[in-house]
């Protein structure tokens, strides 16, 4: 039970990174009374203002990081072959795995999605590459598509030419975790009238379409990062940036689809030989994870209105 508690306060701790983003929502001015901090301690708790705490550091360091990329930009600008080129991509690989760290909604997909569904460990790293490379895939086509069509720039590109995008993936998002929810429950009746207990595996056509749903929103990361570039004529640069950025978030989100699937691993474990035992879980796993993704969809659309 003490393992099954943990696990689930994991997965509850995935699902609040989808709340907001770093880039998107407002950002505090790091300068609180001690009335207001007491107060947050007092309806938080401990362990949400640890997580707070931890998303502060994160947005802190991928400011520190956007800091030193537009330096290098600038001295790429007058050197291109310089060492200067060289960092800035080395920078970008780092950003992609920091940024994974803060808000977002891709890696309580990507949890959700292999705590209902038996998983390996090529097909966790699998799917966190491919949701990631869909995400900033999305990002870079909005970005060069307001820039070169549209000749927006900027923050206008990302707002104008995104929006119909994220509302329609947020909502495919909410269908995707319905439909998990009702299959989790037609294989419960089924497996209870046939007395069975078929496990439900991880298939690679699956992972494509979670994936491109939920990717679909564009990462306004790489869209920060090639909107740079663009404003210094380096679109190359500004490329090849996405291209390692995209690398580096993948490692870390393919990171919460490995810790999801060995949670599962270790809760089998736990229920043993025992058929119902194993039947419950898997169920339980599968409700868990529809529920949680249509709250994250709904959630982005609720936070989407500010």
């Amino acid at each position: 039970m003490q393992k099954l508690f943990l696990a689930t306060l994991l997965l509850l701790l995935m699902a609040t990174a989808a709340h907001a983003s770093p880039f998107t929502g407002k950002h505090s001015t790091g300068k609180t009374t001690v009335e207001q901090t007491e107060l947050q301690q007092h309806k938080a708790g401990f362990f949400a203002l640890q997580y707070s705490k931890m998303l502060r550091n994160v947005n802190l360091a991928q400011r520190a990081m956007r800091s030193k990329m537009t330096t290098l930009g600038r001295e790429i600008k007058k050197n291109p072959n310089g060492q200067a080129f060289w960092s800035f991509l080395l920078f970008s690989f780092l950003y992609g795995i920091i940024h994974a760290l803060g808000p977002g909604h891709g890696k309580s997909i990507v949890f959700s999605y292999f705590l209902g569904r038996k998983g390996t460990l090529l097909k966790g790293v699998l799917m966190g590459h491919l949701l990631t490379a869909v995400h900033t895939l999305s990002a870079v086509v909005v970005v060069l598509g307001a820039y070169f069509l549209l000749n927006l720039k900027g923050s206008r590109a990302l707002s104008s030419a995104s929006e119909p995008l994220k509302m329609t993936s947020y909502y495919l998002i909410i269908g995707l975790g319905i439909f998990i929810l009702l299959h989790a429950l037609y294989e419960a009746v089924s497996r209870y009238r046939k007395d069975s207990s078929t496990k439900k595996e991880a298939d690679n056509k699956g992972i494509i379409t979670v994936s491109i749903i939920s990717g679909l929103v564009p990462c306004p990361g790489v869209a920060l990062l090639l909107s740079f570039a663009l404003s210094l004529n380096l679109l190359t640069t500004g490329l090849l940036g996405a291209v390692f950025f995209t690398m580096g978030m993948g490692i870390t989100t393919s990171l919460f689809g490995i810790a999801s699937i060995h949670s599962r691993k270790m809760l089998m474990h736990v229920a043993g030989k025992s058929s119902t035992a194993v039947a419950v879980l898997h169920t339980s796993f599968s409700i868990i994870a529809g529920t949680v993704i249509i709250a994250t969809g709904w959630l982005l659309i609720a936070t989407s209105q500010f």
